[in-house]
């Protein structure tokens, strides 16, 4: 066996798991790693971002397209500071990912050297796995049973790596042996299954409440609904495991939910909640039997209690429940919720034929889904560009719809369209953004061009920060400090070898659509958005009223006028 630099073990090891891209910055306590990377970069890629978020916040999307890990690198110190924020996504996401986050060299470790951070006391909380290498001998063991454990904990696994171990020779064999990680589901319970069906067949009023442990199990469930008759309301993450458009389809629950999705939920008799961990409680029924299936133990009775608890494979679940329990011919329920969300699209429809200026984020929507392909993949910034792609964007599973789902950072959209164009190459890319978000990370737009990249990022640009404005009034407080100065991101995207569209006036609106969707380059489409669109819940509850009250109290007594509200009408349809 000769001898091999430890570095080389190391990537051998990421080659064997089918890593094939690895994001991030070089620098001198990496360097010996990036230097193996180099040396081996037909077989690994290494995007080169331009903030180490974006290299986490990349990854962690990565991962969700695709099920695969996403790798991320950095140097120790501030580097690896920077790496945190998509790294609490991926935890709060629970997708794995693999750090490499370089550190001095052994020789000055722990004597307070240039850039030397106590790093793994800082991974210790974001991380399943967390080790500092001390031994060239067993790096590539330890990589390995790192990925290993980030896919079993669905979560991070963090190595901090002293520069100096990776450059050591030592006596290894760089074999290719090919591994897989393949989950382990428990057994099917019977009698709790029995259980579920005589809960099912008794139920009045069920409601499917399905996340994104249902991600697999798309056709299981629509089979299981549409047997017995049952809407399905779907969590943030999960929008696109069933057509928008199905017959039992409600839309998501909570704030950027639908009013017919809250409605169903306050009068079900029976909640079912399939693969999610779903955490605002005052939205679930307040008294209910309840079946929920997850492959986590420890998530059964989490958020409300279950009745009956299945543990294992969504999909094996919701299949074997289908064969059991008999089918219904007629749930009256079911059609007071379809004719519900009848009424709701209708008011949907009527936000997005606005023809005024300044331009309605709801008809930038419309405009988005005009030039979608069918298997468009979107990714949503956090901000009123979550409630405006969620609620007016009609997709089915084709489509991919990925967002910071738990962590709710800012800064998501764009590292989520990289991402995407790095796992499927051929498919578009649609990040919608708000000015907000955007601004975090808008320097990475420059990796996307080029890494030749071409996708489509929309800004929707109100030079404020729109979700928090009305946050404030839901809260019955005064507007502060969300004004934003103006950037002209079209210009922007063309400094940066890119193509940019400003639209201001509705009349521009469709052909800068239309062009994005011909251009081979990365697109930026800054668009001026009303700033008094209001993203209100689709069912305002009596607190959220209170608080607007108090607030346009506030503003006569303090600003002495009255604020801009939305609509009268809008107001009443979400709250009678």
């Amino acid at each position: 066996m000769k001898k091999v630099k430890a570095s080389e073990t190391l990537v051998q090891t990421l080659k064997n798991w089918g890593i094939d891209h690895v994001y991030g910055l070089p620098g001198d306590s990496i360097d010996t790693v990036v230097d193996a990377l180099r040396k081996e970069q037909e077989a690994i890629e290494f995007i080169h971002v331009r903030h180490e978020e974006v290299a986490t916040l990349a990854a962690a999307a990565y991962t969700k397209l695709t099920g695969k890990i996403g790798v991320a690198l950095s140097i120790g110190g501030p580097g690896a500071i920077h790496l945190l924020n998509g790294m609490y996504d991926a935890k709060m996401d629970h997708v794995p990912m693999l750090v490499l986050a370089g550190q001095v060299t052994t020789d000055v470790l722990n004597t307070g050297f240039f850039q030397e951070v106590n790093l793994p006391a800082i991974f210790e909380d974001v991380a399943v796995y967390n080790k500092q290498i001390d031994n060239a001998e067993t790096l590539a063991d330890v990589v390995d049973e790192a990925i290993r454990t980030a896919y079993k904990e669905k979560g991070v696994a963090v190595l901090t790596i002293p520069n100096d171990i990776p450059a050591q020779e030592i006596k290894a064999s760089l074999e290719a042996k090919p591994v897989k990680f393949e989950q382990e589901n428990p057994k099917l319970d019977e009698a709790a299954i029995q259980q579920a069906v005589a809960l099912i067949d008794k139920a009045e009023k069920p409601v499917i409440l399905a996340g994104l442990g249902t991600k697999h199990a798309g056709a299981a469930l629509i089979e299981f609904a549409e047997k017995a008759k049952i809407p399905i309301i779907n969590s943030l993450p999960a929008k696109t495991i069933i057509p928008d458009d199905h017959p039992n389809a409600l839309g998501n629950l909570g704030k950027i939910g639908t009013k017919p999705a809250y409605e169903a939920m306050q009068e079900t008799d029976l909640l079912l909640m399939f693969g999610n961990d779903y955490p605002y409680s005052n939205y679930l029924p307040k008294k209910a039997d309840c079946i929920q299936i997850d492959i986590d133990p420890a998530k059964i009775s989490k958020r409300y209690p279950a009745t009956v608890g299945l543990v294992g494979d969504a999909a094996e679940i919701i299949s074997n429940l289908t064969t059991k329990i008999a089918p219904v011919e007629e749930r009256k329920f079911l059609q007071a919720c379809q004719e519900n969300m009848r009424e709701w699209w209708k008011w949907l429809e009527e936000d997005v034929t606005q023809t005024t200026d300044p331009i309605a984020p709801e008809v930038v929507m419309a405009n988005i889904q005009k030039i979608a392909d069918k298997d468009a993949i979107f990714s949503i910034d956090v901000g009123t560009a979550t409630v405006w792609s969620t609620r007016y964007l009609h997709l089915t599973p084709e489509n991919d719809f990925i967002v910071s789902a738990w962590l709710g950072t800012m800064g998501c959209g764009l590292p989520g369209a990289i991402a995407a164009k790095k796992a499927f190459p051929d498919r578009q890319a649609i990040a919608i953004v708000g000015d907000g978000g955007f601004s975090m990370v808008m320097q990475d737009f420059v990796t996307a061009v080029g890494q030749n990249m071409p996708m489509i990022i929309v800004v929707l640009n109100n030079q404020e920060l729109s979700f928090i404005k009305y946050e404030q009034q839901s809260a019955g407080e005064l507007n502060y400090a969300i004004d934003l100065p103006d950037i002209n991101y079209a210009k922007f995207a063309e400094s940066c070898g890119g193509i940019g569209f400003r639209v201001e006036k509705m009349a521009d609106l469709e052909s800068a659509f239309e062009n994005a969707k011909l251009a081979t380059k990365p697109v930026i489409i800054d668009v001026s958005v009303d700033s008094s669109a209001a993203p209100l819940p689709g069912k305002i509850i009596m607190d959220e009223a209170l608080g607007y009250t108090k607030f346009e109290v506030q503003s006569v007594l303090e600003d002495h006028r009255f604020a801009k509200m939305p609509p009268l009408k809008t107001i009443l349809r979400r709250f009678l």
